[in-house]
């Protein structure tokens, strides 16, 4: 072989082995590695409510190219709105934070511990008495390691987060609509039968025109849920269960006529666009500012719900000193408020710990004058005060006695018998253990174990 041909050979051989190095750094530069790593394009929180309100419970990374796994390990963290947070789950997701069965995904997902002392996205606003999305959520990832074809590489970033958000539990009530007032509800599954409604009254830090605020400040979207909507039988067939759940929101806060007018507008329009709604069964239930919004719905429209419930609300009465006691009497010169409520089955709900509406100025005297005057079918759970279950033996502000609704622990009641028998208000006994009273609703001889139970049997 002459000179000339082996040089040829050379120079052939070297350029066959530079491009296969070229494309190995190619190949590893398209995959993420060497200095094209994967890199956090996008970072996005997962927003549930919880008994003390909504909790970022998930990050979701939206990465700039697939990986095909994720390690967290300890030298991984993750810091959100300046809390570094402790992390129970690293998996490949898709863009909403769900895991995949597949073996690439452009999307991770970090599972948060959350906690009442978390930040929360939410801030108060005292001056407006409303709740506000807090104006900055950062997120820091640290040392978060991904892989693909065998390499690993390291993810590091730091975003605002608060305009991508994730909300599952608000998503369940998947219709929207505003006919007298803007709204979300709930749609149970299955056909046949006529369906209950249950209409949900936010508390007035949640008026305002983001209907997200009433979906995500409390546990409201358990309403939505088996443990609850397994109680609500349909109409016509006795194997279909589930309610629905409609939820209105207040522009400023609940009262006067014409925001009783426009909230009626709400419902009716409701019930006539949904022909599986039973409009016999229609129950109103309400806290705090909602809670007297129950009351006043009830008394202004009698013969339109089959229940109504309120929660830590305020009510009307009349106290008078007699010799060495008080007696109470609803104030009918005002409110018409007995003749009104009378017929209506009512089920009360309160804390004696609440401070924002103490009970010994509103629930106790105007349940005792209610029984002391013979109405029937007029229940009272009456606590001590808010312990979750979110987080066990924590207690929470005793207003907030919703707490035991949505956890399915309403299911003790007051002696209707004592209360008429004792002098003052000495017939109610608040009691934790047996959530909310010694005794159970009891109507036409039925005895009810539960607040839903109760109100699944109650129509027109």
């Amino acid at each position: 072989m002459s000179s000339k041909w082996l040089k040829c050979l050379l120079l052939m051989l070297l350029g066959l082995i530079f491009l296969l190095i070229g494309s190995e750094a190619r190949a590893n530069n398209y995959f993420g590695y060497g200095e094209q790593a994967p890199v956090v394009s996008k970072t996005s929180l997962v927003i549930n409510n919880y008994e003390f309100g909504p909790g970022v419970s998930k990050v979701v990374l939206e990465l700039n190219r697939s990986v095909g796994a994720v390690d967290f390990n300890s030298d991984s963290k993750v810091t959100t709105a300046g809390v570094e947070r402790t992390v129970t789950d690293a998996y490949l997701s898709d863009a909403q934070g769900n895991p995949i069965n597949y073996s690439k995904s452009r999307y991770l997902s970090l599972v948060l511990e959350v906690g009442k002392d978390v930040a929360s996205p939410f801030s108060f606003d005292l001056a407006a008495y409303r709740n506000r999305w807090v104006g900055s959520y950062n997120v820091k990832v640290e040392n978060i390691k991904v892989s693909a074809f065998g390499q690993d590489q390291t993810i590091n970033s730091e975003q605002e987060a608060i305009n991508n958000l994730i909300l599952p539990d608000a998503e369940r009530f998947s219709e929207r609509g505003t006919s007298g007032l803007s709204y979300a509800a709930y749609r149970p599954q299955g056909e046949g039968g006529k369906r209950p409604l249950i209409v949900w009254l936010h508390g007035i830090g949640e008026a305002g025109t983001d209907i997200n605020f009433p979906l995500l400040a409390n546990n409201v979207a358990n309403l939505t849920k088996d443990q609850i909507q397994c109680y609500f039988t349909a109409t016509g067939n006795s194997g279909l269960t589930g309610a629905y759940v409609l939820v209105p929101q207040a522009p400023t806060y609940w009262g006067g006529e014409s925001n009783e007018a426009a909230l009626m507008s709400t419902i009716q329009s409701y019930v006539s666009s949904h022909p599986d709604i039973d409009a016999n069964r229609i129950y109103l239930v309400g806290a705090s500012n909602g809670g007297g919004m129950v009351v006043d719905m009830g008394k202004r429209y009698p013969n339109y719900f089959a229940a109504l419930v309120p929660i830590s609300a305020n009510y009307s009465y009349q106290a008078t000193w007699a010799g060495n006691d008080y007696t109470y009497t609803i104030d009918d010169a005002t409110y018409n408020a007995f003749n009104a409520l009378k017929n209506q089955p009512m089920w009360f709900i309160h804390s004696r710990s609440d401070q924002t509406i103490p009970v010994d100025n509103s629930v106790l005297p105007f349940y005792k004058a209610m029984i002391d005057r013979g109405a029937s079918n007029k229940w009272l759970s009456y606590y001590e005060t808010v312990v979750g279950t979110d987080m066990p033996g924590v207690e929470y502000d005793g207003h907030w006695s919703w707490v035991y609704l949505f956890n399915d622990q309403v299911r003790g009641v007051q002696s209707t018998a004592n209360t008429a028998s004792y002098s003052g208000l000495l017939g109610m006994v608040a009691t934790n253990p047996t959530q909310g009273g010694a005794s159970k609703a009891t109507v036409n001889g039925v005895e009810y174990d539960d607040i839903f139970q109760w109100m699944n049997s109650q129509s027109k």
